[in-house]
C-alpha cells in the first residue's frame, strides 16, 4: 500500500477550461478518502490524473515515494473501478477476474511448451492466479457466479465483479469512480456497507469519487469537498458536518441542506434580507453576515418562540421535513411527527450554530458552534 500526494496539481483542458486549480492534497496510506462535490467540480478529473488517464497540466503527483507524472497508467500500481463496471461482456466472471493477472504474466505460453524452466514458472503463476481469483470471489461472495457472463448478473453482482477485478491485482491504491451511482437506492446502501467492510479487511488506500454527500459521509474516513476545481475543506465527516469551512460546504453537506439566511447583524439581532429577526450568536461581529441553521436544530414549540406558517410537509415515518415561512424567509426543519397542517400557523425555536461571511463562499466566522 502507499500514500498519495498531490502538490499544486492543475488541469486545464484545451480552450482554457480549468477543471482542477492548484490542488494540494495528502492521502495517507490505508485511508478511505472520498472526493465529493457537485457535478463538474473536478473530482473525477483529479482521480483520473492519479490513475494516469489524464495528464496534469502542472504540479506533482506521487504514489508512495515515486513521482508518477510520466509513468504510464499500467505501471502506477493502481486499480480503478468505473461507474459503468467496464466488464468484458464476452468473458465469464472468472475470466474477467483472471484477465488483469494474465496480462501481467512474465512467462510465454509458447516458451513454456519448449523449456522446462519456463513451464515450471508458468505453472506457478497459474496457481497464484487461481488462488487470487478464488480469494477475491470468496471475499465478495461471487464464487457461485464464476461461470456466468456479465449479462446474466444483476447490477450489484456486476459491481462486485468489477471490485474483484481490482482486488486480484493487490494494487497500492484503489480508485473508485462513482461505482454505486448506477445501483438502486436499496442496493447502494448494501454496497456501501460492503465497501466499508472490504476496506477494513484490506487496510488499503482507497480514493472514492461521488456527488452524493450522504454516500460520502457514510463511507469516508476523510472527505475532500470540491467546487469549481478548488478544494474547500478536508476533514472527517463529523468535522465537515459540525464545522463547515464556508457557506458552500455548509449548504452542500447535509440532508436536508442547512438553512442559510443572508442578512445583517446589529447588536444582538440578526435581520434577514426579508425582514425576519432572530438573536445572533454571542460575539458575532456587526455587519453583513450569513446565518446557518441545521434543519434538526429547528423545533416546534408550545412555550413561545418565532411565529411561522407551515408551507409544506414531507412525512417520512419516524420524522417529517417541514418547510416554514418566517416573515417571508423559507426555512426547512426536520421535526418529530405531529399533527401539523399545511397552511396553518406554528411556533418554532432554533439554535443558530453557524455564522459565515457574506458571499457565495463566505468563510466560517469566529467560533460559532
Amino acid at each position: 500500500m502507499a500514500d498519495v500526494r498531490l502538490q499544486a496539481v492543475t488541469k486545464i483542458f484545451p480552450g482554457g477550461v480549468t477543471a482542477v486549480a492548484s490542488c494540494d492534497l495528502v492521502i495517507p496510506d490505508g485511508q478511505f478518502t472520498v472526493l465529493v462535490g457537485p457535478s463538474g467540480c473536478g473530482k473525477s478529473t483529479t482521480l483520473r490524473m492519479i490513475a494516469g488517464l489524464e495528464t496534469a497540466s502542472s504540479g506533482t503527483i506521487s504514489i508512495g515515494e515515486r513521482i508518477v507524472n510520466d509513468v504510464p497508467p499500467r505501471d502506477r500500481d493502481v486499480a480503478m473501478v468505473f461507474q459503468n463496471y467496464a466488464l468484458y461482456p464476452h468473458m465469464s466472471v472468472e475470466r474477467n477476474l483472471r484477465f488483469p493477472l494474465e496480462r501481467r504474466r512474465k512467462t510465454s505460453f509458447w516458451k513454456s511448451l519448449l523449456f522446462g524452466s519456463e513451464r515450471a514458472v508458468r505453472q506457478a503463476e497459474s496457481v497464484d492466479i487461481s488462488e487470487r481469483v478464488a480469494t477475491a470471489a470468496t471475499q465478495l461472495e461471487i464464487e457461485d457466479y464464476l461461470h456466468r457472463f456479465p449479462r446474466e448478473l444483476s447490477g450489484g453482482q456486476r459491481q462486485r465483479v468489477a471490485l474483484g477485478r481490482a482486488l486480484v491485482r493487490d494494487p497500492k491504491v484503489f480508485l473508485l469512480d462513482e461505482p454505486l451511482s448506477n445501483l438502486d437506492a436499496k442496493l447502494r446502501i448494501a454496497m456501501r456497507a460492503e465497501l466499508r467492510a472490504l476496506h477494513r479487511r484490506l487496510g488499503a488506500t482507497m480514493i472514492h469519487v461521488t456527488h452524493d454527500q450522504e454516500e460520502a459521509m457514510t463511507l469516508g474516513d476523510v472527505l475532500v469537498v470540491m467546487k469549481d476545481g478548488v478544494i474547500h475543506q478536508v476533514g472527517s465527516p463529523s468535522e465537515i458536518y459540525d464545522r463547515p469551512a464556508d457557506r458552500f460546504v455548509a449548504g452542500f453537506v447535509g440532508t436536508p441542506p442547512m438553512n442559510l439566511l443572508d442578512g445583517d447583524v446589529r447588536g444582538t439581532d440578526f435581520t434577514s434580507s426579508s425582514g425576519a429577526v432572530c438573536t445572533a450568536p454571542v460575539g458575532t461581529a456587526e455587519g453583513a453576515a450569513v446565518l446557518g441553521i441545521r434543519p434538526e436544530a429547528i423545533r416546534l414549540s408550545h412555550n413561545g418562540g418565532v411565529s411561522a406558517t407551515v408551507t409544506s410537509i414531507e412525512r417520512l415515518g419516524d420524522r417529517m421535513d417541514v418547510v416554514f415561512d418566517v416573515d417571508g424567509t423559507s426555512m426547512i426543519g426536520r421535526c418529530e411527527p405531529s399533527e401539523l397542517i399545511e397552511g396553518q400557523p406554528a411556533t418554532i425555536t432554533f439554535d443558530v450554530a453557524h455564522v459565515f461571511d457574506a458571499g457565495d463562499c463566505g468563510a466560517r466566522r469566529g467560533k460559532g458552534g
